[in-house]
């Protein structure tokens, strides 16, 4: 009788645990006969009841919902009511100029949340494939949406698992299963009964990466065929679960979005305060409405760093295009100075520390010992062997040719990554592939299989007498090949498999195995003839076989992922490596790379309590068997530890980590579900662009809080002098017009904050702290430089436009030396806030190209701004005359003075510590 199967869920019997059934209580359970398959009218009604075997699609957003949530920033919503006072006042000109930043700040941000393709989106389009099914008693495709729980499916190599199901036949079958567990390799898989997990505790129960007798949903067969009963369509898949977790995982906000919402507020409240105090000192002295009004506007104008947003986002823009250059692509704008904060980076390990490639290493004989050089799947290496052993080993290694289907085309490996490495070897011996296949017929093959863990050919073949024999060829699993062996074969001299061969091998065993190397091993033996029988019993033969060697085998580290991982620990980031493989493979690789730490497993570490596990991971460097949920978990510990964390990751399981961490890093070569999940995409999947990719964030982010330093010191100036003006009367309380203050703005403020965005690296970048999570721009040591330095400008500029009203009798004279004397302070602020306690009397100063440009053109347009009929015009100054220039001077030169004594103060109290 069929289980009943709830509406709402794909997942027929829920937590059923199917591996743990056997194929005939599964068949019972969905009422099916695995030889007829469900019935046409029974797949409908299930497929009518729990819906089409799809994954949600997330809807897309309208275009003005996303244009509108652009003014839900602080600075936005600041713009839109400086505007809409101005409208009020009828200071059209300015309220135009105001409502037409907001929209191009509005454009840009909704460009950069658009780009991003929906991670879920891609899940559904995984699933566009067919699946062959037996219903009625008759084979049929179908697409995969169709298929529902119960149905019978049909796998061969080449085909895709349309959905999670129970393995009841498996021949010879393999499933890649790497994009769902990070397992390296192809799965052996099985029909045969697992044990069970304890009732109600699911962590007890073996992950996807442990279920050799389940196949799971869009994961390829690579090899053999199998008959599989479906138990979990959709959502209620391994995939569902993925997909759901995707769309629980909350998006991070950068750290630089934070720092900009907290000073906006700190400006808005800082103005707000200001505009008080000028309307109860403006009313005092019974000005009128409207004049407070236009000098309110003026100073709202002036608080608000217009030119912030585009600067940030111009600096961050041509920071992608670079990171671009390095193989790093990011995809949203705010990733590029995250990356600057990171101080956590989890990596995967295969294909992104390692190259992805299995290489034989080692291979053992029963009397000697090789190394074999080369890496991957190059051709290029050699045997090296100790004095006095034999230097051919091609009878050693013969078996791991001719028992394998992976051959080599054009210098390349074609078929299964381990036979072709295998192949590899054979070749850097010498033996050419094809002839000496050529010369060894086959004449039957037994196929590898998980029940006996070996692989073997018959072949055509003569005996040292010249008789001709059935060679059988066996290579596969150590511990399976020499469990059926009763005699070694070395340098054409036979010895007994007695108890100290089997103590070596074993000891040889053991110590690849604690190295992380994968041990297969070779061996032969002759048939008579007469007595085989192809189509017969293939397994009984496979007995009293002869060993020829042992071979180790390892996926290698690249040769610059030491080098980078080095790179990352001098830069105080801590690397750690997450894989889908073993433990002990995944420490041996670590070792090798330098990474420190324990090494644990996935699902230990999820069984630690949170205290406990804030306290472990510290000491943790490599979490091996991983689950999807272990990696978020993974992410969200070191956030609560205050890390700024980085994850990397190529599969399907890996995207919600990926969409969890600070910075998602996918791999180019990984599934468009990790692109998409990701903030950034890794072209070339090298460990080694991520850590460059960390060196330009830090100097990206590095060259904006300069940039942001200099925009804090002219908000404070503004503020500041208006304030000044209201209390002590100055200029009706109105130092600069709007006009003046949005030149300052958009051609002093963001010609330097260009120059400063684009600045040299600063000196020993990568050997600072990364910055801790949380901690603002606004540091104490930032806070005073900027206000001294704020109010020392402030009052110069209020003091040289009260000198040209006492000394020339004219406003118009003292506002036009206090705006020249304002752009030349802006000019030593550029320079002083290239570093916080570095001396700008040096040549090092002008080493940025940038920054010399921006200079000249600065000291030219404070000239001409009071030299030229146009800038009188526009911006209501006047003209000066040397004598003025010179007074235009002084709050510039006492600026450059006063900040350089502050610093060779930080600099004293920097030694004492």
């Amino acid at each position: 009788m069929a289980v009943e199967t709830g509406a709402q869920d794909h997942r027929a019997v829920e937590p059923e645990q199917w591996y743990a059934r056997s194929p005939e209580e599964v068949a019972a359970a969905f009422g099916v006969d695995p030889a007829v398959g469900l019935s046409a009218a029974r797949a409908a009604e299930l497929l009518d009841r729990n819906g089409p075997n799809t994954l949600p699609a997330e809807e897309p957003e309208p275009g003005w919902r996303r244009f509108l949530a652009q003014y839900r920033s602080y600075m936005q919503i600041i713009l839109v009511v400086a505007a809409v006072v101005s409208l009020l006042i009828r200071e059209w000109g300015t309220a135009g100029i105001l409502l037409v930043l907001t929209v191009i700040n509005a454009v840009i941000g909704m460009r950069q949340a658009g780009k991003a393709e929906s991670a879920m989106n891609a899940l559904k389009s995984m699933m566009k494939v067919t699946a062959r099914v037996r219903r009625d008693g008759r084979e049929a495709e179908i697409p995969a949406e169709q298929v529902v729980v119960g149905d019978v499916v049909l796998l061969s190599a080449g085909s895709e698992v349309p959905a999670d199901g129970r393995i009841i036949a498996a021949s010879a079958l393999q499933i890649d299963e790497s994009a769902l567990t990070g397992e390296s390799a192809p799965v052996a898989k099985e029909a045969r009964t697992l044990p069970g997990g304890r009732p109600g505790s699911a962590d007890q129960r073996p992950g996807p990466a442990d279920q050799s007798n389940m196949a799971f949903m869009n994961t390829p067969v690579t090899h053999g065929s199998g008959v599989v009963i479906i138990t979990a369509t959709g959502t209620g898949t391994e995939l569902g679960t993925i997909s759901g977790m995707l769309s629980a995982t909350p998006e991070e906000v950068s750290p630089l979005t934070k720092e900009l919402d907290r000073l906006t507020l700190w400006i808005a409240g800082a103005a707000g305060l200001t505009m008080i105090a000028m309307f109860v000192l403006g009313r005092s002295r019974g000005e009128a409405w409207d004049v407070l009004f236009v000098s309110a506007v003026a100073l709202a104008i002036a608080a608000i760093p217009e030119a912030l947003p585009t600067v940030a986002q111009t600096i961050l823009s041509i920071g992608a295009v670079n990171l671009a250059r390095g193989h790093a692509i990011v995809k949203d704008l705010p990733s590029v100075e995250t990356l600057g904060f990171t101080s956590a980076l989890n990596s995967d390990k295969t294909g992104t520390l390692t190259m992805n490639q299995v290489t034989v290493v080692e291979v053992l004989t029963p009397t000697d010992r090789y190394t074999i050089s080369g890496s991957g799947y190059g051709l290029e290496g050699t045997v090296h062997h100790a004095a006095g052993s034999s230097d051919s080993i091609e009878q050693a290694v013969l078996p791991y040719l001719v028992a394998s289907d992976a051959t080599l085309v054009d210098g390349k490996v074609v078929g299964d990554p381990t036979e072709g490495a295998l192949v590899v070897l054979c070749h850097k011996t010498g033996l050419d592939i094809d002839a000496t296949r050529e010369r060894l017929p086959r004449l039957a093959t037994l196929p590898f299989d998980p029940t006996y863990k070996l692989m073997a050919t018959f072949n055509a073949a003569s005996d040292a007498a010249g008789r001709p024999v059935v060679r059988c060829f066996v290579k596969g699993a150590a511990p399976a090949v020499t469990a059926r062996a009763a005699s070694a074969l070395s340098d054409g001299m036979s010895f007994p498999w007695d108890a100290d061969l089997r103590e070596r091998a074993q000891a040889h065993e053991d110590r690849m195995a604690r190295q992380g190397r994968r041990v297969m091993a070779a061996a032969v033996r002759d048939l008579d003839p007469a007595g085989f029988d192809p189509s017969g019993d293939l397994l009984g033969y496979v007995t009293e076989l002869q060993m020829t060697s042992l071979v180790g085998m390892v996926d290698p580290p690249r040769e610059e992922s030491r080098a980078a991982v080095a790179a990352a620990q001098a830069a105080r980031i801590r690397v750690r490596m997450v894989t889908g493989d073993e433990v002990t493979t995944g420490a041996a690789i670590a070792e090798q790379l330098g990474i420190e730490g324990d090494a644990v497993l996935g699902a230990d570490f999820a069984a630690l309590s949170e205290p406990e596990r804030l306290a472990a991971i510290e000491h943790i460097g490599v979490l091996g068997r991983v689950a999807p949920e272990h990696k978020v978990l993974l992410a969200d510990t070191l956030k609560k530890k205050g890390d700024v964390v980085a994850m990397t990751g190529d599969g399907v399981n890996d995207a919600p980590a990926i969409k969890a961490a600070d910075v998602g890093i996918a791999m180019g070569s990984g599934t468009e579900v990790a692109k998409n999940a990701g903030q950034m995409i890794l072209s070339d999947d090298n460990f080694a662009s991520i850590v460059s990719a960390v060196e330009q964030g830090r100097k990206i982010y590095d060259n904006l809080t300069k940039y942001i330093r200099f925009v804090l010191v002219l908000l404070v100036v503004f503020v500041l002098t208006f304030l000044g003006a209201a209390l002590f009367n100055i200029a009706a309380g109105e130092p600069f017009t709007a006009a003046q203050v949005l030149w300052i703005h958009f051609f002093v403020n963001a010609a330097f904050g260009f120059a400063l965005g684009f600045d040299r690296e600063s000196p020993d970048l990568m050997g600072r702290k990364p910055r801790p999570r949380g901690e603002p721009v606004l540091t104490p040591g930032v806070m005073v430089t900027v206000g001294l330095a704020g109010l020392a400008i402030s009052i110069g500029l209020l003091c040289m436009i009260q000198l040209g009203r006492s000394l020339y009798d004219s406003l118009p004279i003292g506002n036009s030396i206090a705006f020249t004397s304002f752009a030349l302070c802006l000019i030593v602020a550029a320079l002083e806030c290239r570093s916080e306690t570095g001396t700008v009397l040096t040549t090092a100063s002008f080493d940025s190209k940038q920054m010399n440009r921006a200079l000249l053109i600065e000291v030219a347009l404070a000239i001409a701004v009071t030299q030229m009929d146009l800038f009188h015009r526009l911006l209501g100054t006047t003209e000066l005359a040397l004598r003025h220039f010179a007074w235009a001077l002084v709050p510039a030169v006492a600026l450059l003075l006063l900040w350089e004594l502050g610093k060779l103060v930080a600099r004293g109290r920097g030694r004492v510590r």
